[in-house]
């Protein structure tokens, strides 16, 4: 943005902020004003998202990450107008540097794949709206957002925002410092005691139910609950040791190894079964990813003997958390599995007559808090492919495989064969192992859309996308 233009949006800001404060002050509502001269820091830090594009992309991991915490304090709110406030800043910003800016940002091209991956399902989504077990548009719009249309638009935010591999490490920056932060929280809820926001999602929204149980607690830190914590962590734990494994320097290597191991701690703390795979598919897929024989021996012989361990062994069985992860490999000892294999044979019989889905927003208790009490809703979905399927029918839930599978299978092309530059794969390479892993983790639960997962996997996507470009800038500096 032109001097002219940063200089006259300052005064113009700064005369509305001195009026409404003023007003404000002399009618006694001093609290209000207080935040309102917090204004102009807001101000400073829009002009300067016009000549750094990555400044108002981290509003939207800002925003990605206190929408959980919010939600245990804030009651009767869609804390979800956070993500759209900061989605449409950033649409706003690219809209006014397009035509304002210098367009020393607009050096990326936007990927058309995954684009038009993205789009497809997409476009099946909005046809939703028309399915005539819809209650309300209402409904669908909640739930096309979080579904589909935060997908589509952060792939076009993220592509034109991340134009260099420093901004790249930036984003695993930001991702780390809030990992950090989570880990802090679980290690307080442990060893300290819970803060009020904990205590009222514990005994007014029922959290105890499921988080302090037979075998002990589950922790949750700031997420929403254990389950949506343990999937994070256990993605983060993936991305950062092999940041860490490739990364740069020692003090870089020494850093992300640290972020991934509290990941790691939190993501057992949380206790959280479905979450084991998570580290174990991404693993087996950086494997195959970074061709490096040297790499890939002794990882494999760590995951071959913690598999063994756990499968074939009874070590560790006095722990709570070993024990209960053992019971994934003997799957008749795991009431909770054969609950959810009843309810989802139950389920099959009644998508029979549903091949486009109940409606998105229309299964279990989401459709009958809507009024909808058909037998399809008195099932638990229990995963994200199982509610995609309710939701969206089988013709949607293999619209939306297919769309993952080209994802992934591009994305491990681009790493595989077209990324040169060590650094630059192997972060990428970790980025798709993380996401893998938690989509493996979506067939037992619901956290693939969740936030904070969800815009995390949006943006790796995206930057893995990207990430041949990144590496021609990278080359050109050279």
């Amino acid at each position: 943005m032109s001097q002219k233009w940063k200089t006259a949006l300052l005064w113009i800001v700064a005369s509305i902020l001195a009026l409404v404060t003023g007003i404000l002050v002399s009618s006694g509502n001093i609290p209000v004003a207080a935040v309102i001269c917090v204004a102009p820091i807001l101000a400073l830090i829009i002009t300067k998202a016009f000549d750094n594009r990555f400044l108002s992309l981290s509003f939207i991991l800002i925003a990605d990450f206190s929408i959980p915490v919010l939600e245990h304090y804030i009651v009767g709110q869609s804390m979800g107008l956070m993500m759209d406030f900061a989605i449409a800043f950033n649409i706003a910003i690219i809209i006014l540097t397009h035509f304002y800016g210098e367009r020393q940002e607009c050096t990326n091209k936007i990927t058309p794949d995954l684009l038009v991956a993205v789009g497809v399902w997409l476009f099946y989504c909005l046809v939703e709206v028309i399915n005539p077990n819809m209650r309300s548009i209402g409904v669908w719009l909640s739930a096309v957002r979080s579904m589909a249309l935060y997908f589509f638009i952060v792939v076009i935010i993220t592509q034109l925002a991340i134009t260099n591999f420093k901004r790249v490490k930036l984003f695993l920056g930001i991702w780390s410092v809030f990992v950090l932060i989570t880990f802090i929280k679980v290690l307080y809820q442990k060893y300290i005691g819970w803060t009020p926001g904990d205590i009222y999602f514990l005994n007014v929204m029922d959290g105890k139910r499921t988080h302090i149980i037979y075998y002990g607690t589950r922790y949750f830190s700031t997420f929403s609950d254990a389950a949506n914590y343990g999937g994070c962590m256990g993605m983060s734990t993936v991305v950062f040791a092999i940041a860490g494994m490739h990364g740069s320097n020692l003090k870089e290597k020494i850093y992300y190894f640290a972020v991934a191991g509290c990941a790691c701690i939190g993501m057992f703390l949380s206790g959280t079964r479905s979450a084991l795979p998570v580290p174990v598919a991404g693993v087996m897929a950086y494997l195959v990813l970074i061709k490096d024989f040297k790499k890939m021996i002794p990882i494999s012989i760590v995951c071959a003997a913690a598999i063994g361990i756990l499968a074939f062994t009874d070590i560790g069985q006095s722990n709570t958390q070993i024990r209960r992860a053992r019971t994934i490999f003997n799957r008749t000892e795991d009431l909770s599995y054969q609950v959810r294999k009843d309810n989802q044979r139950a389920l099959r019989m009644h998508m029979k007559k549903l091949p486009f889905g109940n409606g998105l927003g229309m299964s279990a208790g989401r459709a009958q808090r809507n009024g909808d009490y058909s037998p399809v809703t008195n099932y638990p979905t229990d995963s994200w492919l199982v509610q995609l399927w309710v939701e969206t029918g089988i013709i949607g839930l293999i619209v939306y495989i297919c769309v993952m599978c080209f994802i992934f299978a591009k994305g491990a092309y681009i790493v595989f064969f077209k990324l040169k530059n060590k650094h630059l794969a192997g972060i990428c390479a970790g980025l798709l192992s993380g996401v893998m892993g938690l989509f493996v983790m979506s067939t037992n639960n619901e956290v693939f859309t969740q936030f904070p997962n969800s815009i995390l996997v949006y943006m790796s996507l995206s930057i893995l996308f990207i990430s041949p470009q990144i590496e021609g800038k990278m080359e050109e500096n050279e």
